[in-house]
């Protein structure tokens, strides 16, 4: 009898990178428009800024770890090609080092300057 269900274990690291992808895209545009001249009225649209890091805090540390843990055991089981594997692990690392800035910012950083700001 067949498997009724196989886990396509690409798409869970494809699906997984997504997040991440768009995290660090995000990333670049804000640091493309900080270098910008300020805008004549004073007015700064910090919606992007906003997502980027909600975003941080809530997708990148769990996905990351998705696809730090799912990379590394299809790469050791052989279940997906090496490259997709290793990538995997690249953006894992990625995302998840963003994650945890996220994170730091948010509890010590954050907290730390409205307290005292």
């Amino acid at each position: 009898m067949k498997q009724a269900s196989k886990i396509n274990w690409l798409s869970i690291i494809t699906i997984a990178s997504i997040p991440i992808t768009l995290l660090v895209i995000g990333i670049i545009i804000e640091l493309v428009s900080a270098l910008k001249p300020p805008p004549a009225d004073g007015i700064y649209d910090v919606t992007l800024e906003y997502l980027v890091f909600r975003g941080g805090l809530i997708f990148a540390l769990p996905c990351g770890v998705l696809n730090i843990i799912v990379g590394i055991f299809t790469l050791s089981k052989g279940l997906v090609k090496k490259w997709a594997a290793t990538t995997g692990i690249i953006i894992g690392i990625l995302g998840f080092l963003i994650g945890l800035i996220a994170w730091v910012w948010y509890y010590m950083i954050w907290s730390f300057s409205s307290h005292f700001g």
